[in-house]
């Protein structure tokens, strides 16, 4: 039953892939809007991320940084939460696995509400966190 829901997880991860891959959420409307920048025009912290993780696929890192600076440490923490126990298994290393810390999501809470806020502010520096476009 596991490995069933493993294999389904795949296949629509690798389907959402290539849908951002070969469409770009900028220039497509069959991607959702953000629901609070349309009622607020303000950003959340995960405005710009569709077109981020498009960039991404196409390995234009400055693009995703310009569309949501959050995303690209975002995706490296995630990716670290899969590699670290084949990294482990592989070299004997003794990496800890992050996402279970007990103040990992406070960590994570407080950056993501912080970016939220910084985002939001129409002075330089923070003004260059607004997605771009």
């Amino acid at each position: 039953m596991k490995r069933t829901i493993n294999s389904i997880l795949l296949l629509l991860i690798i389907g959402v892939a290539v849908l951002f891959f070969v469409l770009d959420p900028a220039q497509h409307e069959i991607f959702p809007q953000c629901l609070f920048h349309s009622l607020t025009g303000g950003y959340c912290p995960g405005c710009g991320s569709q077109r981020a993780l498009h960039s991404l696929l196409h390995f234009d890192f400055a693009g995703v940084v310009g569309y949501n600076f959050l995303f690209l440490p975002a995706a490296l923490f995630i990716l670290y939460h899969y590699l670290y126990p084949l990294l482990n298994k592989a070299f004997g290393w003794k990496l800890p696995n992050l996402f279970y810390k007990k103040q990992t999501p406070l960590i994570v809470l407080a950056i993501v509400i912080l970016f939220w806020i910084a985002r939001n502010l129409p002075w330089y520096p923070f003004n260059v966190l607004a997605p771009v476009g």
